[in-house]
């Protein structure tokens, strides 16, 4: 099932305000391997108000973050003249079959549908493409038999302690 919350102008903007920024050291793991493992890596599809495009958007020609609140996409994170923001959800991409080398989630994977999401990830990415879905908890099991690709997949779990 797909959850709706967090739509209101006044919640992504407190969400925005304080949600906890990845750590660089994702973005060394993930480049690490897309530099072994793709070519020119050109597209990042991203979930969510973008706190880790920035991570990510130096490296990569075209950064594409994919919200299904309008409200959170006004909100976005971060502006760049290589990042656009879409209204959609994470089980019904808008995009072509193969056309993303690295498909990533910051604490919102466990919002998903996952059957279809993995299914619509499977799609998404090109051969050989990287799925990091980040987390702040190691409680959160991903199912993924119905994953029939070769994409190499990120379970990130990050700590920030106050």
């Amino acid at each position: 099932m797909t959850y709706r919350l967090f739509e209101e102008k006044h919640h992504a903007s407190i969400y925005q305000r304080y949600r906890f920024v990845p750590p660089e050291e994702i973005r060394e793991i993930i480049l690490h391997y897309l530099e072994r493992k793709v070519s020119q890596a050109k597209v990042v599809l991203l979930f969510g108000t973008g706190q880790n495009s920035h991570l990510l958007a130096p490296h990569f020609q075209e950064v594409v973050g994919i919200d299904i609140s309008e409200c959170q996409l006004e909100a976005r994170a971060v502006a760049g003249f290589n990042i656009t923001y879409r209204k959609g959800t994470a089980e019904e991409l808008p995009f072509p079959d193969a056309s993303g080398d690295l498909l990533t989630a910051a604490s919102a994977a466990h919002w998903f549908d996952q059957q279809r999401f993995l299914l619509e990830a499977g799609r998404v990415l090109k051969p050989c493409g990287c799925m990091a879905l980040l987390g702040f908890a190691d409680n959160f099991r991903l199912h993924y038999e119905c994953l029939f690709i070769q994409t190499f997949f990120i379970k990130i779990f990050y700590f920030t302690f106050i």
